[in-house]
C-alpha cells in the first residue's frame, strides 16, 4: 500500500477515475486543489501534479525534494501554450508525462527540458461503460458543439461552417447546439454575437444549451460532433461523443492526425460540410475506435507503471 498525494488544480475534472482506481488497489489516496510544503512532506510515497500549473511551479521553486518521495507531473495542451512548463524547476520532478507526441515534441523545442528527465506518452482513456451507444443511432441533423466560448475552441469557425451548411442544405433541419460557458473578452465575443445577428438563418438553426448534468444522456439527441477546437492534445469531448456513436468532425490542427481517423478530419469548410451531407455514417464504428485505441483501463495501466504502482 502507497501513501499518493493528488494535487489537481482542476479539482478531479479528469483525474477522478485515476485517484477511483488507485484507491481501489488499497493505496491511500489525498486530494487536493492546493499544493503545501506540507502534503510532499507528510510522508508521501508519490506526489502526482496535475496539471503543469501553479501549483508545480511553485513547488519546485520553493521546496526542496524531500528524499524518497516520487515527484510526476502530467501537462495538458493548455499549460504548454500558456508556458508553464518553462517556469519549472526541473530538478524536483522524477518524470513527466504528456498526452500525445506532438505536445512533447512542443515541449521540447520551447522549454528547457532536461535530456535525462523521464517523460512518457499516455493518452486519455474513456470508459465506454459511462458513455452509452444511442438507443437511435439513424443519421438525423443535430450537430453538438462543446467547449468553452473563447477562440482558442474555435466557436466563430464552428458559426461559419455551420452556416455554410445550411446555406448548402436549406431543406433540411440542421439545427446546432452550443454547449458551454459564454465567457470570452469582449473584443472576441461582440463579434460572434454580431456574426449571428447578421444571419438570420442562422439564428434560427442555433440553441446555446447551458451546463448539463448528465453529459452522457444529452448527447443521445445529438448526431454529429463538430471539434474546431486549435488547441487539442487529445479532446475528450470528440472521444466522449465518438463512444456515443455520433460522427466526429474536426478540423485540422497540429497533431491531430495522430489521434483520429483522417476521414474524421477536415481541412476547408468545404470538406466539413461534405462530410455533413456524406451518406456514409458508421456509429458502430466510431464507438469502436475509441473502445480499441483509448480505454480508460489502458491508461490507468500505463500511470500505474510509471507511477511504480
Amino acid at each position: 500500500m502507497k501513501r499518493i498525494v493528488m494535487i489537481d488544480s482542476w479539482n478531479g475534472k479528469f483525474t477522478a477515475p485515476v485517484v477511483e482506481h488507485w484507491r481501489s488497489l488499497g493505496h491511500e489516496v489525498t486530494t487536493s486543489i492546493y499544493w503545501g510544503p506540507e502534503l510532499v512532506d507528510s510522508g508521501a510515497d508519490l506526489v502526482f501534479f496535475y496539471p503543469v500549473q501553479n501549483n508545480l511551479i511553485q513547488a519546485s521553486r520553493k521546496q526542496e525534494k524531500p528524499p524518497g518521495v516520487r515527484i510526476i507531473a502530467e501537462a495538458v495542451d493548455i499549460d504548454i501554450y500558456s508556458g508553464h512548463p518553462g517556469a519549472i524547476n526541473y530538478e524536483y520532478l522524477d518524470a513527466l508525462i504528456f498526452m500525445a507526441r506532438h505536445m512533447s515534441e512542443l515541449s521540447d523545442r520551447k522549454f528547457n527540458i532536461p535530456k535525462t528527465l523521464p517523460q512518457y506518452i499516455v493518452p486519455g482513456g474513456v470508459d465506454t461503460d459511462k458513455w452509452t451507444m444511442r438507443r437511435d443511432t439513424t443519421r438525423g441533423y443535430n450537430v453538438a458543439w462543446i467547449g468553452r466560448f473563447w477562440i482558442a475552441k474555435g466557436v466563430f469557425n464552428a458559426l461559419q461552417i455551420f452556416n455554410q451548411l445550411i446555406r448548402t442544405d436549406p431543406g433540411n433541419p440542421w439545427k446546432l447546439f452550443l454547449r458551454g460557458e459564454k465567457y470570452d473578452p469582449l473584443w472576441w465575443q461582440r463579434h460572434v454575437e454580431a456574426y449571428i445577428e447578421a444571419n438570420p438563418e442562422l439564428k434560427e438553426r442555433i440553441e446555446f444549451v447551458p451546463f448539463q448534468e448528465d453529459m452522457n444522456e444529452w448527447l443521445e439527441g445529438m448526431d454529429y460532433y463538430l471539434m474546431t477546437s486549435s488547441k487539442e492534445a487529445f479532446s475528450y469531448s470528440t472521444a466522449e461523443c465518438a463512444a456515443k456513436g455520433i460522427r466526429p468532425v474536426i478540423q485540422m490542427t497540429t497533431g491531430i492526425d495522430q489521434i483520429w481517423p483522417s476521414s474524421w478530419i477536415f481541412q476547408t469548410h468545404d470538406e466539413a460540410v461534405r462530410m455533413f451531407l456524406s451518406d456514409h455514417y458508421e456509429p458502430e464504428t466510431y464507438r469502436a475506435y475509441v473502445a480499441d485505441q483509448y480505454p480508460l483501463s489502458r491508461r490507468l495501466e500505463m500511470l500505474d507503471e510509471i507511477c511504480g504502482l
